[in-house]
């Protein structure tokens, strides 16, 4: 299921204007905006993911979440050929990063050591 999951940086993509008190918010809304694009007929979908600061909780509080709740709906969802998850600039692009090589990358990417370590 993993190897439908593409992650891209995108520094120019609108904010929705949404307001969602919590993680679990914005996973179920995002959530929701996933079901509707299949329910419209379409099989490769994107999902926009943008910093939550101004939501009132930081993106590393965000991410685990949203990802879990994503993955749940594609592992639900196998009619979904493809997921590309749009972040928002270097931070969240990072913050999306970290948290899908540490749980659901199917390799793990090298990191440089560099002092030999």
């Amino acid at each position: 299921m993993t190897q439908k999951v593409t992650l891209r940086r995108e520094d120019h993509l609108p904010m929705p204007l949404i307001y969602l008190a919590a993680p679990e918010d914005l996973a179920r809304w995002c959530v929701s905006q996933l079901a509707w694009s299949l329910e419209q007929g379409e099989r490769s979908l994107t999902l926009s993911c943008f910093d939550t600061a101004s939501m009132g909780f930081p993106v590393e509080k965000a991410v685990p979440v949203v990802l879990k709740a994503v993955m749940d709906f594609l592992y639900d969802h196998p009619e979904a050929e493809r997921l590309t998850i749009l972040c928002a600039g270097e931070s969240v692009y990072r913050a999306y990063s970290l948290h899908w090589n540490i749980w659901y990358a199917p390799y793990k990417p090298r990191h440089d050591q560099g002092d030999g370590l």
